[in-house]
């Protein structure tokens, strides 16, 4: 009986931690942005296997960037800043590889990723206020 508790208790820690980090996996993102890319922009076979390279070096360096941020206990305004930066370094990049309008559609995807990206802020600042007392 202790065994099959622990090992209940085991596969539920192993399932939330699962859940713990919003980005996921490394891998899980990396496909999650190549779908996004593929649907929104129309890539074709060529232009991904092309822009696969770009995004997977962009996203590892901007691991590596987060986690010595994280060290030196570096602000969210500056991460985001930086991340911006990359992101925009990455994007010029596809750019070169798809066409004119493909280009136009990147920045439109971008700038609904931004939206949506600060209505969860938002929402999860929102979540986090107290609610005032009743009378």
């Amino acid at each position: 009986m202790k065994k099959l508790v622990l090992i209940v208790f085991c596969a539920l820690f192993a399932l939330g931690s699962s859940f713990a980090q919003p980005g996921g996996d490394p891998a899980a993102r990396l496909q999650r942005e190549l779908d996004g890319l593929t649907a929104e922009l129309g890539l074709s076979k060529d232009q991904l296997a092309k822009v696969t390279p770009i995004v997977t070096e962009g996203q590892k360096k901007m691991s590596e960037a987060y986690a010595k941020m994280r060290e030196e206990n570096v602000d969210r305004t500056k991460m985001r800043e930086e991340r911006m930066k990359m992101r925009d370094e990455t994007d010029k990049q596809i750019k070169a590889v798809v066409t004119k309008e493909q280009g136009v559609k990147l920045d439109a995807y971008r700038k609904k990723q931004d939206e949506e990206r600060a209505k969860r802020m938002q929402e999860q600042q929102q979540g986090q206020q107290p609610t005032a007392p009743s009378k």
